[in-house]
């Protein structure tokens, strides 16, 4: 009884702490000037768990230079190295292997892939 009070007071605490870390790193990462990003919108992440998760799944992508996930925005904005890309397909299904959905994908760059943005 003991280690699940434990567990659950250092959940709880990673909830409360983790959104204002968050916060912190987002305004101090300046993305490069001409960098490519994809912004893939993400449908049901509810913790920061979550985050965690889709962030390793996505990390694994080739191609990928920096990533951040947002549980808050539920936005995950991943910089690719130069003349890198990666399909909406792949995107799609990295996402769905982290157990989440995509709801809208665009890139700030020109692509052979268009932005996703599915009809609601």
């Amino acid at each position: 009884m003991n280690v699940l009070r434990t567990t659950l007071a250092v959940a709880t605490a990673l909830v409360i702490a983790a959104p204002a870390t968050w916060a912190q790193e987002k305004t101090a990462a300046v993305p490069e000037r001409g960098s490519r990003e994809i912004e893939v919108t993400v449908l049901g992440m509810s913790c920061p768990f979550c985050a965690y998760g889709l962030e390793q799944k996505l990390k694994k992508l080739d191609g990928v230079k920096e990533l951040e996930v947002v549980l808050q925005t539920g936005i995950a904005t991943i910089t690719l190295k130069d003349d890198a890309d990666v399909s909406n397909e792949l995107l799609k299904k990295t996402v769905k292997d982290a157990g989440f959905e995509v709801a809208k994908i665009t890139r700030n760059f020109e692509s052979e892939f268009p932005d996703f943005n599915p009809k609601p």
